[in-house]
Protein backbone atom coordinates (compact mmCIF):
# COMPACT_ATOMS: atom_id res chain seq x y z
CA UNK A 1 0.00 0.00 0.00
CA UNK A 2 1.16 3.51 -0.62
CA UNK A 3 2.04 5.83 2.00
CA UNK A 4 -0.98 7.60 2.71
CA UNK A 5 0.23 10.67 3.33
CA UNK A 6 1.76 11.12 -0.07
CA UNK A 7 -1.68 10.36 -1.70
CA UNK A 8 -2.44 13.44 -3.92
CA UNK A 9 -5.89 14.17 -6.15
CA UNK A 10 -5.16 11.45 -8.38
CA UNK A 11 -4.64 8.52 -6.19
CA UNK A 12 -8.09 9.24 -4.96
CA UNK A 13 -9.33 8.55 -8.32
CA UNK A 14 -7.47 4.98 -9.34
CA UNK A 15 -9.44 2.05 -8.09
CA UNK A 16 -7.02 -0.48 -6.95
CA UNK A 17 -3.77 1.72 -5.63
CA UNK A 18 -3.74 -0.13 -2.33
CA UNK A 19 -6.35 -0.15 0.09
CA UNK A 20 -9.22 2.42 0.82
CA UNK A 21 -8.37 5.21 3.19
CA UNK A 22 -10.29 7.13 5.56
CA UNK A 23 -12.32 10.65 4.67
CA UNK A 24 -13.01 13.76 6.97
CA UNK A 25 -16.81 14.23 7.03
CA UNK A 26 -16.91 17.42 8.59
CA UNK A 27 -20.43 17.66 8.37
CA UNK A 28 -20.56 16.19 12.12
CA UNK A 29 -17.47 18.10 13.80
CA UNK A 30 -17.46 18.68 17.38
CA UNK A 31 -18.80 22.92 17.89
CA UNK A 32 -15.61 23.15 20.17
CA UNK A 33 -12.98 24.79 18.22
CA UNK A 34 -9.80 23.67 20.07
CA UNK A 35 -11.88 19.89 20.25
CA UNK A 36 -11.90 20.49 15.83
CA UNK A 37 -8.20 21.51 16.08
CA UNK A 38 -7.08 18.29 18.06
CA UNK A 39 -9.30 15.98 15.54
CA UNK A 40 -7.88 17.72 12.83
CA UNK A 41 -4.02 17.31 14.05
CA UNK A 42 -4.61 13.87 14.96
CA UNK A 43 -5.84 13.15 11.28
CA UNK A 44 -3.72 14.73 9.63
CA UNK A 45 -0.74 13.27 11.81
CA UNK A 46 -1.97 9.32 11.25
CA UNK A 47 -1.76 10.21 7.27
CA UNK A 48 -4.76 10.89 6.38
CA UNK A 49 -5.20 14.25 3.93
CA UNK A 50 -8.87 14.64 2.79
CA UNK A 51 -11.63 16.73 3.74
CA UNK A 52 -15.28 17.09 2.92
CA UNK A 53 -17.79 19.91 3.11
CA UNK A 54 -20.86 21.43 1.67
CA UNK A 55 -22.64 24.75 1.55
CA UNK A 56 -25.20 23.55 3.27
CA UNK A 57 -23.33 22.02 6.18
CA UNK A 58 -23.83 24.74 8.36
CA UNK A 59 -20.66 26.52 10.01
CA UNK A 60 -18.44 23.25 8.46
CA UNK A 61 -17.11 25.52 5.83
CA UNK A 62 -16.35 28.18 7.99
CA UNK A 63 -14.75 25.45 10.86
CA UNK A 64 -12.63 24.13 8.31
CA UNK A 65 -11.21 27.72 7.65
CA UNK A 66 -10.19 28.03 10.97
CA UNK A 67 -8.85 24.72 12.43
CA UNK A 68 -7.52 23.33 9.01
CA UNK A 69 -6.92 26.27 6.27
CA UNK A 70 -5.13 29.02 8.31
CA UNK A 71 -3.09 26.63 10.30
CA UNK A 72 -1.62 24.42 7.43
CA UNK A 73 0.07 24.70 4.43
CA UNK A 74 -2.45 24.23 1.12
CA UNK A 75 -0.47 20.61 0.02
CA UNK A 76 -0.90 19.12 3.32
CA UNK A 77 -4.92 18.37 2.66
CA UNK A 78 -7.27 18.03 0.31
CA UNK A 79 -11.18 19.50 0.50
CA UNK A 80 -14.26 18.33 -1.39
CA UNK A 81 -16.86 21.04 -1.90
CA UNK A 82 -20.77 20.65 -3.38
CA UNK A 83 -22.73 22.90 -5.02
CA UNK A 84 -26.68 22.60 -3.96
CA UNK A 85 -28.94 22.40 -7.39
CA UNK A 86 -32.10 23.38 -5.13
CA UNK A 87 -30.03 26.56 -4.30
CA UNK A 88 -29.67 27.25 -8.22
CA UNK A 89 -32.81 29.09 -9.57
CA UNK A 90 -30.53 31.06 -12.42
CA UNK A 91 -27.35 29.69 -13.26
CA UNK A 92 -24.88 30.40 -14.28
CA UNK A 93 -25.56 33.42 -11.96
CA UNK A 94 -26.49 32.04 -8.56
CA UNK A 95 -23.91 29.10 -9.34
CA UNK A 96 -21.08 31.76 -9.39
CA UNK A 97 -22.47 33.32 -6.35
CA UNK A 98 -22.88 30.06 -4.03
CA UNK A 99 -19.12 29.39 -5.48
CA UNK A 100 -17.47 32.50 -4.74
CA UNK A 101 -18.83 32.59 -1.08
CA UNK A 102 -18.07 28.66 -0.82
CA UNK A 103 -14.13 29.86 -1.36
CA UNK A 104 -14.52 33.12 0.98
CA UNK A 105 -16.07 30.84 3.73
CA UNK A 106 -12.98 28.32 3.34
CA UNK A 107 -10.76 30.93 2.95
CA UNK A 108 -9.42 29.03 -0.09
CA UNK A 109 -9.05 29.98 -4.18
CA UNK A 110 -9.85 26.30 -5.28
CA UNK A 111 -11.20 22.78 -4.52
CA UNK A 112 -9.26 19.51 -4.84
CA UNK A 113 -12.82 17.96 -5.55
CA UNK A 114 -16.27 19.36 -6.69
CA UNK A 115 -19.41 17.71 -6.15
CA UNK A 116 -23.24 18.49 -7.47
CA UNK A 117 -24.50 17.69 -4.05
CA UNK A 118 -27.38 15.17 -3.60
CA UNK A 119 -29.10 14.31 -6.81
CA UNK A 120 -31.84 12.27 -7.19
CA UNK A 121 -34.78 11.66 -9.60
CA UNK A 122 -36.75 14.48 -8.78
CA UNK A 123 -34.22 16.86 -9.76
CA UNK A 124 -33.05 15.75 -12.89
CA UNK A 125 -34.52 17.74 -15.33
CA UNK A 126 -33.68 20.92 -13.24
CA UNK A 127 -29.54 19.77 -12.96
CA UNK A 128 -29.86 19.34 -16.94
CA UNK A 129 -32.00 22.64 -17.80
CA UNK A 130 -29.37 24.84 -15.91
CA UNK A 131 -26.15 23.25 -17.53
CA UNK A 132 -25.28 22.79 -13.85
CA UNK A 133 -22.04 19.91 -15.06
CA UNK A 134 -21.25 22.20 -17.60
CA UNK A 135 -20.97 25.16 -15.45
CA UNK A 136 -18.31 22.79 -13.06
CA UNK A 137 -16.79 22.05 -16.01
CA UNK A 138 -15.95 25.50 -16.98
CA UNK A 139 -14.77 26.15 -13.20
CA UNK A 140 -12.63 23.45 -13.91
CA UNK A 141 -11.41 24.68 -17.43
CA UNK A 142 -10.53 27.71 -15.15
CA UNK A 143 -7.95 25.93 -12.96
CA UNK A 144 -11.00 26.81 -9.78
CA UNK A 145 -11.86 23.19 -9.70
CA UNK A 146 -9.15 20.29 -9.47
CA UNK A 147 -12.00 16.92 -10.14
CA UNK A 148 -15.46 16.85 -10.86
CA UNK A 149 -18.19 14.24 -9.42
CA UNK A 150 -21.23 13.97 -7.85
CA UNK A 151 -23.13 12.53 -4.73
CA UNK A 152 -26.17 10.65 -5.06
CA UNK A 153 -29.61 9.44 -3.63
CA UNK A 154 -31.72 8.60 -6.90
CA UNK A 155 -32.83 5.30 -8.45
CA UNK A 156 -30.23 3.08 -9.99
CA UNK A 157 -31.83 3.72 -13.71
CA UNK A 158 -31.04 7.52 -12.88
CA UNK A 159 -27.35 7.22 -11.60
CA UNK A 160 -26.58 5.09 -14.98
CA UNK A 161 -28.27 7.68 -17.17
CA UNK A 162 -26.01 10.49 -15.08
CA UNK A 163 -22.70 8.06 -15.75
CA UNK A 164 -23.61 7.62 -19.38
CA UNK A 165 -25.02 11.39 -20.27
CA UNK A 166 -21.22 12.51 -18.04
CA UNK A 167 -18.68 11.14 -18.81
CA UNK A 168 -16.98 14.04 -17.29
CA UNK A 169 -17.56 12.35 -13.91
CA UNK A 170 -14.44 11.67 -12.43
CA UNK A 171 -15.91 9.80 -9.06
CA UNK A 172 -19.04 9.28 -7.00
CA UNK A 173 -19.86 9.76 -3.59
CA UNK A 174 -22.33 7.00 -2.54
CA UNK A 175 -24.68 6.25 0.49
CA UNK A 176 -22.35 2.55 1.20
CA UNK A 177 -23.54 0.31 4.47
CA UNK A 178 -24.34 -3.25 5.04
CA UNK A 179 -27.74 -2.19 5.64
CA UNK A 180 -28.38 -0.29 2.07
CA UNK A 181 -26.42 -2.46 0.20
CA UNK A 182 -27.09 -5.95 1.85
CA UNK A 183 -31.24 -4.61 2.05
CA UNK A 184 -31.36 -2.16 -0.21
CA UNK A 185 -30.42 0.16 -3.65
CA UNK A 186 -26.95 0.95 -2.54
CA UNK A 187 -25.15 -2.17 -3.82
CA UNK A 188 -26.65 -1.81 -7.28
CA UNK A 189 -25.10 1.53 -7.30
CA UNK A 190 -22.16 0.18 -6.62
CA UNK A 191 -22.68 -2.26 -9.29
CA UNK A 192 -22.94 0.34 -11.45
CA UNK A 193 -20.42 2.68 -10.87
CA UNK A 194 -18.01 -0.46 -11.45
CA UNK A 195 -19.93 -0.76 -14.85
CA UNK A 196 -18.64 2.74 -16.10
CA UNK A 197 -15.28 2.17 -14.59
CA UNK A 198 -15.65 4.99 -12.00
CA UNK A 199 -13.88 5.25 -8.72
CA UNK A 200 -16.79 5.47 -5.35
CA UNK A 201 -16.31 7.37 -2.56
CA UNK A 202 -18.69 6.29 0.32
CA UNK A 203 -20.91 8.75 2.59
CA UNK A 204 -22.71 7.09 5.40
CA UNK A 205 -21.05 4.24 5.72
CA UNK A 206 -22.34 3.92 9.53
CA UNK A 207 -25.83 5.54 8.31
CA UNK A 208 -26.27 8.47 10.56
CA UNK A 209 -25.17 6.68 13.63
CA UNK A 210 -27.11 3.94 13.44
CA UNK A 211 -24.91 1.10 13.16
CA UNK A 212 -23.01 2.43 16.21
CA UNK A 213 -25.81 1.95 18.00
CA UNK A 214 -27.62 -1.49 17.20
CA UNK A 215 -30.48 -2.83 19.37
CA UNK A 216 -29.26 -5.42 21.89
CA UNK A 217 -29.63 -8.86 20.47
CA UNK A 218 -27.60 -7.61 17.26
CA UNK A 219 -25.38 -5.76 19.14
CA UNK A 220 -24.62 -9.04 21.23
CA UNK A 221 -24.16 -11.17 18.35
CA UNK A 222 -21.04 -8.63 17.40
CA UNK A 223 -19.41 -8.43 20.97
CA UNK A 224 -19.97 -12.28 21.52
CA UNK A 225 -17.75 -12.59 18.27
CA UNK A 226 -15.37 -10.15 18.71
CA UNK A 227 -15.65 -8.05 22.04
CA UNK A 228 -12.60 -5.76 21.89
CA UNK A 229 -13.96 -4.35 18.40
CA UNK A 230 -16.23 -1.16 18.98
CA UNK A 231 -19.48 -1.72 17.00
CA UNK A 232 -19.04 0.65 14.48
CA UNK A 233 -15.93 -0.59 13.46
CA UNK A 234 -18.07 -3.56 11.85
CA UNK A 235 -19.79 -0.97 9.74
CA UNK A 236 -17.14 0.89 8.55
CA UNK A 237 -14.62 -2.39 7.95
CA UNK A 238 -18.13 -3.36 5.68
CA UNK A 239 -18.07 -0.11 3.47
CA UNK A 240 -14.16 0.09 2.95
CA UNK A 241 -13.61 -2.95 1.50
CA UNK A 242 -16.16 -2.87 -1.37
CA UNK A 243 -15.02 -3.06 -4.93
CA UNK A 244 -14.34 0.33 -6.35
CA UNK A 245 -14.04 2.23 -3.39
CA UNK A 246 -10.83 4.50 -3.11
CA UNK A 247 -12.17 6.54 0.47
CA UNK A 248 -14.30 6.10 3.02
CA UNK A 249 -15.81 9.31 4.57
CA UNK A 250 -16.61 9.05 8.53
CA UNK A 251 -18.38 12.12 9.63
CA UNK A 252 -16.48 11.91 12.97
CA UNK A 253 -17.70 14.50 15.97
CA UNK A 254 -15.53 13.81 18.85
CA UNK A 255 -11.57 12.32 19.04
CA UNK A 256 -12.66 8.49 20.56
CA UNK A 257 -14.90 8.17 16.72
CA UNK A 258 -11.60 9.49 15.23
CA UNK A 259 -9.14 6.84 16.93
CA UNK A 260 -11.41 4.19 16.25
CA UNK A 261 -11.63 4.44 12.62
CA UNK A 262 -7.70 4.95 12.38
CA UNK A 263 -7.66 1.70 14.20
CA UNK A 264 -10.09 -0.04 11.67
CA UNK A 265 -8.14 1.59 8.72
CA UNK A 266 -5.01 0.57 10.48
CA UNK A 267 -6.23 -3.65 10.53
CA UNK A 268 -8.07 -3.02 7.22
CA UNK A 269 -8.86 -6.64 6.16
CA UNK A 270 -12.02 -8.06 3.62
CA UNK A 271 -14.11 -10.08 5.95
CA UNK A 272 -14.18 -13.84 6.54
CA UNK A 273 -17.72 -16.02 5.52
CA UNK A 274 -17.85 -16.29 8.92
CA UNK A 275 -17.79 -12.38 9.39
CA UNK A 276 -20.19 -12.24 6.51
CA UNK A 277 -22.60 -14.95 7.90
CA UNK A 278 -22.30 -12.81 11.34
CA UNK A 279 -23.79 -9.90 9.78
CA UNK A 280 -26.72 -11.09 7.97
CA UNK A 281 -27.64 -12.42 11.34
CA UNK A 282 -27.33 -9.19 12.72
CA UNK A 283 -29.80 -8.10 9.67
CA UNK A 284 -32.38 -10.05 10.75
CA UNK A 285 -32.22 -9.20 14.40
CA UNK A 286 -32.23 -5.46 13.24
CA UNK A 287 -35.72 -6.13 11.38
CA UNK A 288 -37.14 -7.40 14.47
CA UNK A 289 -36.22 -4.23 16.65
CA UNK A 290 -39.04 -1.65 17.77
CA UNK A 291 -37.00 0.84 15.65
CA UNK A 292 -36.39 -1.24 12.09
CA UNK A 293 -37.23 1.32 9.73
CA UNK A 294 -40.41 -0.13 7.61
CA UNK A 295 -38.47 -1.20 4.54
CA UNK A 296 -36.37 -3.33 7.28
CA UNK A 297 -39.33 -5.35 8.76
CA UNK A 298 -40.34 -6.11 5.16
CA UNK A 299 -37.08 -7.46 4.23
CA UNK A 300 -36.93 -9.68 7.24
CA UNK A 301 -37.30 -12.84 5.55
CA UNK A 302 -34.49 -11.75 2.65
CA UNK A 303 -31.98 -14.86 3.41
CA UNK A 304 -33.08 -16.11 6.47
CA UNK A 305 -36.13 -18.99 5.12
CA UNK A 306 -36.58 -21.97 3.33
CA UNK A 307 -39.97 -21.22 1.18
CA UNK A 308 -37.91 -21.85 -1.48
CA UNK A 309 -39.73 -19.06 -3.16
CA UNK A 310 -37.21 -16.34 -5.39
CA UNK A 311 -36.34 -13.42 -2.76
CA UNK A 312 -37.68 -11.08 -5.42
CA UNK A 313 -41.65 -12.36 -4.26
CA UNK A 314 -41.69 -10.95 -1.32
CA UNK A 315 -45.20 -11.06 -0.60
CA UNK A 316 -45.38 -14.39 -1.32
CA UNK A 317 -42.40 -15.43 1.07
CA UNK A 318 -44.29 -13.49 3.88
CA UNK A 319 -47.71 -15.22 2.89
CA UNK A 320 -45.92 -18.90 3.19
CA UNK A 321 -43.98 -18.10 6.44
CA UNK A 322 -47.15 -16.21 8.51
CA UNK A 323 -48.16 -19.52 9.83
CA UNK A 324 -45.01 -20.16 11.60
CA UNK A 325 -44.60 -16.42 12.89
CA UNK A 326 -44.44 -16.41 17.18
CA UNK A 327 -47.03 -14.28 18.12
CA UNK A 328 -45.23 -13.35 21.11
CA UNK A 329 -41.64 -12.05 19.44
CA UNK A 330 -42.91 -11.41 16.38
CA UNK A 331 -40.14 -14.12 14.58
CA UNK A 332 -41.02 -17.55 12.89
CA UNK A 333 -39.54 -20.51 12.91
CA UNK A 334 -36.77 -20.08 10.19
CA UNK A 335 -35.68 -16.71 11.95
CA UNK A 336 -32.02 -18.47 12.53
CA UNK A 337 -31.64 -20.49 9.31
CA UNK A 338 -29.02 -18.47 6.87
Amino acid sequence: MAVINEMNAKDYLTVGNGNPVLGFGAMRMPPSEADTIKMIDTFLDSGYNYFDTAYIYGGSEEMLKKTLVTRHPRHSYLIANKIPPWEVKKSPEDCQRLFEEQLRRTGLDYFDFYLVHSLDDGREKDVENLGLFQWVMEQKKKGLIGHVGFSFHGSTAYLERLLKNHPETEFVLLQQNYVDNLRGLAGEWSTMARKYNIPIKVMEPVKGGSLANLPAPAEKLLKDYAPDRSISSWAIQYAATIEGVTCVLSGMSNMEQLQDNIKTFKNLKPFTPEELNLLEQVLVEMSFSPRSTKSMKRLRFLKTCRCALPLSDLSACEKTLRPWRNRAGGGHAHRKVL
